[in-house]
């Protein structure tokens, strides 16, 4: 077998060397007539440097970089700290090996070092390229033609192999514009800048600033508003008078750093949506000619490193009569988990960049959120650091997780469920996880509105209750029986009272009543108590709409399950009349995600998993403090709440939030009902065509039913 391998930067020359160790034959294809000292800072974290450690680089990979204790994140304009997630010995001690920030020439000149003298060719521009039955070849520009089994398309965001495949498209301008800039230490403050990854946030900018050769050069990289500066190509070395004046009003240590630049080179900030699909026959792409990404989770050489390993690993599998197979498998491992760090990458920059000032107090409220439930950082960085693919690349393809953090070769037991499995893991497409909270809303919407339409005869009527908007739904007019008041779930980030019609419909028809749905204010513009305040109100509202509490249910699927049974605690502490009972799917009730299920089933629940939870929850209680009973009432005093039914999956990740939301409630002297059902996702009762949704909703009628008897015989009793 014999591997032609199109372009010689990073991702080029780790397929080159993977291939070697691997014995297979390349011949790796540079257009430059040399490897030139450019580019600046390149960051690899353990998942790049695994592979790095199997060909045996680590420790010259060491000896040039720089190893920073920490990244920390500060406000531009007063120099405030934001965020800051170590990276230092504990990253390394986590994760398996510290993050390396390197000088890009320095890290091409290592890798190229290891080449036998014959297997790169420079100055080799292709030209053309092409494919039959029996191997493949690539055209110079010079007339020559390379022949051989396997082409390789490593030549960058603007690849001539992927445009060959898959025709010409235009990458995506993300609206910024990045200053790039190296700095020799004589030129920076003594002192100023420590080993550390020493970042600056503002309206709409960012600065990214590093060591890449310890003590010795210094990397900057400054994102501005695109119409600020009008140069887009790598080549174009910018006016620093520009730069300096896109910072003008930025902290003191800001200003010496930007005056300590001499020179700088800008360039657009430019990605590419997922491909459908990467090969064709005996051709595939690799690195940003397959997945090119925005530079802000620090990914983009990490994951083309990975592709080399991966891809030399499944064409010395399949052998020579299998290198069609070879780069099937090779894509079905990849392409799942690169899209995932695509649109994280994308959400990133989102978050980063944001220029209003409410946008920018609720990222910067989240971030503080997120240090008080993941000091460490892990549920921001493990997806992308904590992942060996020397490991991953020996086991089933299906182990590999994609963009909704689920193992791509998950099964269930009977067909419904997986339809519903199905249906939860295609909710979110990756532009949707890009555009952040905003596209999470919009996508959870048209899930729920898409996939469950309310039936035609469903009577809806907005309503306020306590100066909180509502819908009241009834399944049937004026059914004489209780009123079920629902909360939507979403993690008080997502979800909508008119995405939840039709279950409120059903809802309605199981207590044979009707079903008021609060839509309550979302984080993160409205963080804690914002939700807790709406629900008070909605019930003291209704109360004095004149529906008795004897005929109020509460109810509410995940997220709006822990708000519902916050509510009940909150009933209590006012002094209100209690409700007759409380419904509560899926309840989410530790906004600490410390629950045992968080981590033991993260990446076989297509609906929830760690990382997102955290994300959303954060959102909501921002600085306020998770353990608090009304944010996470699993931690509350549960005593003479009113009766409480509560139904899970035993295989979803909030499964103990239930468990302990019950446990608790038994103790304290709750009457508790509780159903567990196997092989199902979760908030399974949103789905209608489950069968155990149809057993819980029966469950529930008759649960309704002996309550409302209940009340009744108390009621001619007094």
């Amino acid at each position: 077998m014999r591997v032609i391998i199109v372009g010689g930067g990073i991702g080029g020359l780790c397929a080159a060397l993977s291939l070697r160790q691997q014995k297979i034959d390349f011949i790796l294809l540079e257009q430059a007539e040399a490897l030139a000292e450019v580019g600046a800072g390149v960051q690899i974290a353990a998942n790049g440097t695994f592979v790095l450690r199997q060909l045996g680089l680590e420790e010259r990979l060491a000896a040039i970089s720089s190893k920073p204790v920490s990244w920390e994140y500060r406000d531009m304009e007063s120099g405030l700290p934001m965020v800051s997630w170590p990276v230092g010995q504990q990253a390394a001690e986590k994760y398996g090996a510290p993050l390396n920030n390197v000088h890009r020439a320095d890290l091409i000149d290592l890798l190229a070092s290891e080449l036998p003298a014959d297997g790169l060719r420079l100055g080799a521009k292709c030209a053309d390229l092409g494919q039959d039955e029996d191997g493949a070849w690539v055209r110079l520009e010079s007339g020559e033609v390379i022949k051989g089994d396997v082409i390789i398309g490593a030549d960058g965001i603007h690849s001539v192999v992927r445009q060959k495949l898959f025709g010409q498209a235009q990458a995506s301008f993300a609206n910024l514009l990045c200053w790039r800039a190296l700095i020799p230490a004589e030129r920076l403050e003594q002192g100023a800048y420590e080993e550390r990854g020493n970042y600056w946030v503002g309206p709409g900018r960012s600065i990214v600033s590093y060591w890449v050769r310890p003590r010795k050069l210094y990397s900057f990289l400054a994102s501005v508003p695109a119409h600020e500066v009008h140069r887009e190509a790598w080549g174009d070395s910018g006016d620093v008078k520009d730069l300096i004046r896109s910072f003008e009003g930025a902290e003191p240590k800001v200003q010496r750093l930007l005056e300590s630049i001499d020179s700088a080179f800008i360039t657009g900030m430019y990605y590419r949506d997922p491909l459908e699909r990467w090969t064709e026959g005996r051709i595939s792409l690799m690195g940003d000619s397959a997945h090119a990404m925005v530079p802000y989770l620090a990914q983009g050489a990490c994951q083309a490193i990975e592709d080399a390993w991966v891809l030399a690993r499944c064409l010395a599998r399949h052998g020579d009569a299998g290198v069609r197979e070879a780069l099937l498998e090779y894509e079905e491992r990849r392409r799942p988990r690169t899209t995932r760090v695509q649109a994280a990458a994308r959400s990133m920059v989102k978050l980063v960049h944001e220029s209003d000032p409410a946008r920018i107090q609720a990222r910067n409220g989240r971030w503080k959120g997120m240090s008080r439930i993941d000091p460490l950082g892990v549920r921001t960085w493990a997806f992308c650091w904590d992942y060996d693919v020397i490991k991953a690349a020996e086991q089933p393809s299906g182990e590999v997780l994609g963009l909704a953090a689920t193992r791509e070769g998950i099964r269930m037991q009977r067909p419904e469920s997986q339809r519903a499995f199905d249906l939860w893991r295609s909710a979110f497409s990756p532009e949707d996880v890009a555009r952040g909270h905003d596209g999470l809303r919009e996508a959870y919407d048209r899930f729920l509105l898409t996939n469950f339409p309310a039936p035609a005869s469903t009577h809806v009527e907005a309503i306020e209750l306590g100066g909180v908007s509502c819908l009241r739904v009834e399944a049937k007019r004026h059914c004489p029986g209780p009123t079920v008041l629902h909360f939507h779930g979403g993690a008080y980030v997502i979800g909508s009272a008119k995405a939840s019609v039709e279950y409120a419909s059903r809802l309605a028809h199981a207590v044979d009543g009707q079903c008021v749905v609060v839509d309550y204010r979302l984080a993160p513009e409205h963080i804690y108590p914002a939700a807790i305040d709406d629900a008070v109100n909605a019930y003291r509202g209704l109360l004095a709409s004149g529906t008795p509490a004897s005929d109020i249910l509460l109810s509410g699927e995940s997220s709006g399950g822990g708000l519902a049974v916050a509510l009940a605690i909150a009933i209590r502490h006012a002094g209100l009349p209690r409700p007759a009972g409380l419904f509560a799917a899926c309840p989410f009730t530790d906004l600490t995600l410390s629950s045992k299920s968080v981590n033991e089933f993260h990446g076989s629940d297509p609906a929830a998993n760690q990382d997102m939870l955290s994300y959303l929850a954060a959102s909501y209680f921002q600085g306020h403090e998770p353990t608090d009973p009304l944010v996470s009432p699993v931690f509350g005093d549960l005593h003479d709440l009113p009766p409480l039914f509560v139904t899970a999956a035993t295989n979803e990740v909030l499964f103990n939030d239930a468990t302990r939301l019950v446990d608790r409630a038994k103790a304290a002297g709750v009457d508790v009902t509780l159903r567990l059902v196997d092989d199902s996702v979760h908030v399974f009762p949103v789905f209608p065509f489950l069968s155990e949704t149809r057993a819980v909703m029966a469950e529930l009628s008759d649960w309704a039913g002996q309550l409302r008897e209940s009340s009744l015989n108390l009621s001619r009793a007094a």
